[in-house]
């Protein structure tokens, strides 16, 4: 009786090792992916090569760079909830709307500006819905920490 009752508890374990690895797998690919497009904000304006009146461009991607890098980088240390993706998600929106959103100011914006702002904007929108998405199903699941 007692080699069923530790089977069952070492299988117990290793289902919950497994949901943690899992878990972790997604949290780190999600992660790196938010890096990848946080680097690629700051080095837009030597890849589309902005003039020098496209400065408020480039700050304001260096701004949403740092915000996602810092919530990207938060992922390796400890499992997120919602709200670190909602921020990511509101970024990657502004991200999209920005180009216009500044032009209508009579800041000069550069083509090249809007193109990666709305590619970056779109992937960053993409990546916290799948993370959220994923944060949900976990939590339907029992998956959660």
């Amino acid at each position: 009786m007692a080699t069923v009752h530790d089977a069952e508890s070492a299988q117990s374990r290793r289902s919950r090792s497994q949901k943690s690895l899992r878990r972790a797998q997604r949290q780190q690919i999600i992660g790196l992916l938010m890096i990848g497009s946080a680097l690629l904000l700051f080095v837009a304006p030597w890849i589309a090569g902005y003039p020098d009146t496209a400065k408020d461009a480039h700050r304001n991607e260096l701004g949403v760079g740092v915000i996602v890098l810092l919530i990207a980088g938060a992922r390796f240390i400890w499992y997120p909830g919602k709200w670190p993706d909602l921020v990511v998600l509101l970024a990657g929106a502004w991200l999209i709307a920005s180009p216009w959103v500044l032009s209508l100011q009579k800041t000069a914006v550069f083509d090249g500006t809007q193109v990666i702002d709305v590619v970056v904007g779109i992937v960053l929108v993409v990546l916290a819905g799948v993370s959220l998405l994923m944060l949900k199903l976990s939590e339907r699941h029992g998956d959660r920490q």
